[in-house]
């Protein structure tokens, strides 16, 4: 019975193993290439022409940011990978969108605060200018 565990252990293993050379070997893009242009061509559309180096480029930073999500998963103390590491590993990216779509509310943010600074440098300046006047008249 062992031994037969054995086995299918070590058969599966060696069908993961196939099938991460069957990946590598299509032109050494992680992802299948007309899944990766179809999505794209779903958000750009049909009027543009998607050049081929493009579509590598795309295939090959997906396939880097799936291996840094990854890496990061299997920073986990448990036996598994859970839903809570992936959102964990996913999280800096979901922030960015986040910060990119607070992006107005930011700006004005900032606006507000460099109209407020101004206005103290301006209090500031006429409160000195006043001191020195006081202090001419005293002279």
């Amino acid at each position: 019975m062992a031994d037969e565990e054995q086995e299918e252990k070590s058969a599966s293993e060696e069908g993961e193993e196939e099938e991460e050379t069957a990946l590598e070997e299509d032109n050494g893009l992680p992802f299948p290439r007309a899944r990766v242009v179809s999505i794209m061509r779903g958000e750009i559309g049909k009027a543009k022409q998607l050049r081929s180096e493009v579509k590598e480029a795309v295939n090959i930073w997906l396939g880097n940011l799936l291996k840094k999500i990854s890496r990061e998963m299997g920073n986990t103390q448990y036996g598994s990978v859970g839903i809570s590491d992936f959102q964990r590993a996913t999280k800096p990216y979901d922030l960015i969108e986040d910060i990119i779509k607070d992006e107005e509310r930011l700006l004005v943010s900032l606006e507000k605060i460099k109209a407020d600074s101004d206005h103290v440098i301006r209090e500031m300046r006429r409160f000195i200018a006043v001191l020195r006047s006081k202090e001419r008249e005293e002279e």
